[in-house]
C-alpha cells in the first residue's frame, strides 16, 4: 500500500484519535482485498462509522474489484475515508434538534435550591413532552426534590444537589442516546448517496475494463476518470475500435510488435561483485575432539581417565594419592585426536557488465488525417491508435499523438485519465484536407527533448501519398537516431512516396485488400 495516498487522513482526519485513524486506513485497504474472509471493522475505531463502512464494504462488486486490483483497493480505501471525513463535517456544519433541549439542561444544572419552583415548572412540563414516565418519571423526581428540601436532618435523607444529580445524569445519557440516533440517520443517508455514486463509477470502470482488457489490469490509473467525466465519453466509440481490433488481429501484432521496439534496445551499466578463490587447504587437529584413541597421557581429565585410576578412590588410605594426582594433573588418561578440514580464502573485487533494467519508452504517434486516408485507411489509423492506446495504459507508458493534414493537432496522453476524454473526440472525428508530414515529424523530434519524452519510439501511420522530407527535418531525424530513437512507419496501401519511407528505421505495410497478408515488414524499400 502507499503510505502517502493516505498520510493526510492519518494526519487530519475527522476521527479524534491519530492511532484510530491509522488502523483505520490499513483495515479498510486488507479487507477490500480480501473477497471472501468475514468484514471485521472495530466499532472503537470508526466514531459511529462502523455499521456505514459495514454496509459499503458488503458490496460484492467492490470486494471482487479490488481482490484482483490493489491500486483500486487504494482507490476505494481514499474514497471511504474522504466519505467519512465529509459526513463528520456535515453533520458539524448543520443544525442539530437538540439545541433549546441543550440549553435547557445546561440551565438546569446552574440552579440552586431558590430557584428550583421556578424552573422546575418549564423543565417538567418540556420533559413529559418528550419523553415517556418510563424513560424520565418527572412526579417521582419531583418527589425526591420536594423531600430533600422539607427535611431538616440531612444525615437521614438524600441532599438537594445529590437528587439533581442523579436527575442530570438520567437526562444527559437521553440527550445522547437521540444524538447518536440522529447522527446515525445523517450517517446512514449520506452512506446511500456515497454508495451510489461509487456504484455508478464501479460500473463504468468495468466496462473501461471490458473495453481495455486483457490489456490492462491496472485500473486504478483510470479511476478519477469517472470523477464528472463519463457522461462525455461516447463508449459506443470504444466498443466499436475494440471489435475491430478484435477481428483484425493482424493491427493487433502490429501495434504489440511496434510497443516491444523499444525494449530490444538493450543498455549494460557496469558493476562490482566479489569474486572467491581458495588459496589453501589442511587438516588441523583438534584434541577436545573424542574421535580416535592414539594413546594414553597424563592430565586431570576425569572424564578420560583410565579405571585404575578410580581404585586409589575405593581405599581411604590411597584417596589422598588420587587427589594429589588430580590436582598435579598427572592421572592416567585416554588421549584422542580428531582432525578437520580447514580451508583458507581470499576475496577479489571484480567488474562485469549487466544488463540494464529499462522501462519501456514513450510513444509518439503521428496520425495522416488528410482527405486521401478518408474510408478504410481512417478506420485502419484509428484502430491503431487505439491499440497503441492500450499498450501505453499497460504499461504505464507516456503517449503523444499528433495528427497532421496541412496543419497538425497535438495530445499530450501522458496523464490518460485526464485527457481520455479527448482522445475520444480524436476516435470520433472526420479526416479532411491536404497532406504535410514535416511538421508533424519535426514536431514528434522536438517532444524528444522533452523528459517525459527522451528515448521515445515515434510511429508514423499515413498511406505516404506525400512530399518527402526536406533536408532540416532529415538532419533532425538522423540526430534523433544517434540518441536511440527509433522512427517507424505503418503504410496503409500500397502506393507510397519512396523518399519519404527510407527515412524510417522500419516500414510496415498494411493493404486492405489483401485479408491473408495484412501486415509485413518491408526489408528493403526497393521492393515495395
Amino acid at each position: 500500500m502507499n503510505e502517502d495516498t493516505f498520510s493526510r487522513f492519518i494526519q487530519f482526519g475527522a476521527i479524534a484519535d491519530k492511532n484510530k485513524r491509522e488502523r483505520l486506513v490499513h483495515t479498510l485497504y486488507e479487507q477490500l482485498q480480501q473477497q471472501t474472509t468475514p468484514i471485521n471493522i472495530s466499532y472503537s475505531d470508526t466514531d459511529n462509522f462502523a455499521d456505514a463502512i459495514k454496509n459499503i464494504l458488503s458490496y460484492a462488486s467492490i470486494r471482487e474489484l479490488c481482490s484482483t486490483d490493489p491500486s483500486i483497493a487504494e482507490q476505494i480505501t481514499q474514497e471511504i475515508l474522504d466519505f467519512i471525513n465529509k459526513t463528520k463535517r456535515y453533520i458539524q456544519q448543520i443544525e442539530q434538534p437538540f439545541e433549546k433541549e441543550l440549553s435547557l439542561l445546561q440551565g438546569f444544572k446552574s440552579i440552586d435550591k431558590n430557584k428550583f419552583e421556578k424552573y422546575w415548572h418549564v423543565v417538567a412540563s418540556f420533559i413529559k413532552e418528550t419523553y415517556t414516565s418510563h424513560e424520565l418519571n418527572t412526579y417521582f423526581y419531583y418527589q425526591e426534590f420536594q423531600n430533600s428540601l422539607n427535611v431538616q436532618d440531612y444525615k437521614k435523607q438524600i441532599s438537594f444537589g445529590s437528587v439533581k444529580e442523579f436527575f442530570v445524569e438520567k437526562w444527559e445519557t437521553l440527550i445522547r442516546r437521540k444524538q447518536l440516533t440522529w447522527e446515525l440517520e445523517r450517517i446512514e443517508e449520506q452512506r446511500k448517496k456515497f454508495c451510489e455514486e461509487l456504484g455508478k463509477k464501479i460500473e463504468e470502470l468495468k466496462k473501461l475494463q471490458i473495453l481495455l482488457a486483457p490489456f490492462t489490469n491496472e485500473l486504478g490509473r483510470l479511476w478519477d476518470l469517472s470523477s464528472g467525466k463519463w457522461q462525455s465519453i461516447d463508449f459506443n466509440i470504444l466498443k466499436q475500435y475494440a471489435a475491430l481490433l478484435q477481428e483484425d488481429t493482424k493491427l493487433q501484432e502490429l501495434a504489440e510488435m511496434l510497443g516491444r521496439m523499444y525494449a530490444t534496445e538493450k543498455e549494460y551499466e557496469e558493476e562490482m561483485f566479489s569474486d572467491i578463490h581458495r588459496v589453501n587447504t589442511e587438516w588441523t587437529i583438534e584434541h577436545a575432539q573424542k574421535s580416535d584413541l592414539i594413546g594414553v597421557y597424563e592430565s586431570d581429565d576425569i572424564n578420560s581417565m583410565l579405571p585404575a585410576e578410580a581404585a586409589f578412590l575405593a581405599d581411604s588410605t590411597l584417596e589422598m594419592i588420587f587427589y594429589k594426582k588430580f590436582v598435579e594433573k598427572r592421572l592416567q588418561t585416554f588421549e584422542y585426536q580428531a582432525k578437520t578440514v580447514t580451508h583458507t580464502d581470499e576475496i577479489f573485487q571484480n567488474k562485469r557488465q549487466k544488463q540494464k533494467e529499462n522501462a519501456k519508452g514513450p510513444i509518439i504517434i503521428c496520425v495522416d488525417t488528410s482527405g486521401s486516408m478518408r474510408g478504410t485507411p481512417e478506420t485502419i489509423a484509428k484502430t491503431l491508435c487505439f491499440a497503441l492506446l492500450k499498450i501505453a495504459v499497460r504499461d504505464n507508458r507516456a503517449c503523444y499523438l499528433i495528427s497532421f493534414s496541412t496543419h497538425i493537432k497535438t495530445l499530450n496522453l501522458v496523464d490518460m485519465k485526464n485527457n481520455f476524454d479527448k482522445l475520444i473526440s480524436f476516435l470520433s472525428m472526420s479526416f479532411n484536407g491536404g497532406t504535410d508530414a514535416i511538421p508533424a515529424m519535426q514536431e514528434a523530434l522536438r517532444m524528444l527533448e522533452h523528459e517525459d519524452y527522451r528515448k521515445a519510439d515515434i510511429i508514423m501511420v499515413s498511406d505516404f501519398i506525400m512530399l518527402g522530407f526536406d533536408k532540416q527535418t532529415q538532419e533532425k531525424i538522423k540526430t534523433a537516431r544517434e540518441h536511440k530513437t527509433r522512427i517507424h512507419s505503418l503504410i496503409i496501401g500500397n502506393t507510397i512516396n519512396t523518399n519519404t519511407v527510407k527515412e524510417f528505421d522500419s516500414n510496415w505495410m498494411y493493404n486492405p485488400r489483401d485479408k491473408g497478408s495484412l501486415v509485413q515488414l518491408i526489408k528493403n524499400i526497393k521492393d515495395i
